[in-house]
């Protein structure tokens, strides 16, 4: 991993991470293998602000249906 973009806080959490990698015996590839498992495991969902409007936007469209 390339630390030229990062801050400074970024370079110290990415270093720890990877030293405890080491301690487990974790290896840079399997590293970044569960890494990736692990980002395509979140679920992105709009904030909650954003879900009412939806919810609401959607009962006006019922209401005028109706």
């Amino acid at each position: 991993m390339q630390f030229a973009n990062l801050k400074s806080s970024d370079c110290t959490a990415v270093t720890v991470k990877r030293e405890n990698e080491i301690e487990q015996g974790t290896g840079k590839r399997l590293s970044r293998k569960l890494d990736k498992e692990w980002k395509g495991s979140i679920v992105v969902r709009p904030p909650p602000s954003v879900k009412k409007l939806q919810e609401e936007n959607a009962a006006k469209g019922t209401e005028k249906t109706s």
